[in-house]
């Protein structure tokens, strides 16, 4: 007899933070899973990007899955369409591969830390190019 394994019923919750670092700036940082159930929670969060840059942070993300990583391309694609950048923070080998493989990496700047994303952001001064 096959062992058998428990089939996940219900997806982490997704929570999500916006912050406004400076005019032009936001940071939204995620903590949870990002899938079929959260997506709407992402989707929702993305839908009215500020103008300026917005950093995703999902550094406190176990999980992105791959409706999640077309949602953070289409975002990408509408902050660029209305003058604005969103980058990303991960940094998770399997976030970053699976941005790899997505194409999403080649797409959206991303960081290891939002530290680093915002000390590289703030000292070029990219979330003044779209304000």
């Amino acid at each position: 007899m096959s062992p058998t394994f428990p089939v996940p019923t219900r997806s982490a919750p997704l929570v999500a933070r916006r912050t406004e670092y400076r005019p032009g700036l936001l940071v939204l940082t995620f903590a949870g899973e990002i899938d079929t159930l959260t997506l709407p929670i992402l989707q929702r969060e993305l839908a009215e990007p500020p103008p300026g840059t917005t950093v995703v942070n999902l550094s406190k993300v176990a999980f992105v899955g791959l409706a999640g990583a077309r949602a953070l391309a289409a975002a990408a694609e509408l902050a660029d369409q209305e003058g604005g950048r969103l980058v990303v923070v991960a940094n998770s080998r399997t976030l970053a591969r699976l941005f790899r493989i997505t194409g999403l990496a080649a797409v959206l700047p991303m960081f290891a830390s939002l530290s680093d994303a915002l000390r590289e952001l703030l000292s070029s001064g990219m979330q003044n190019a779209a304000g």
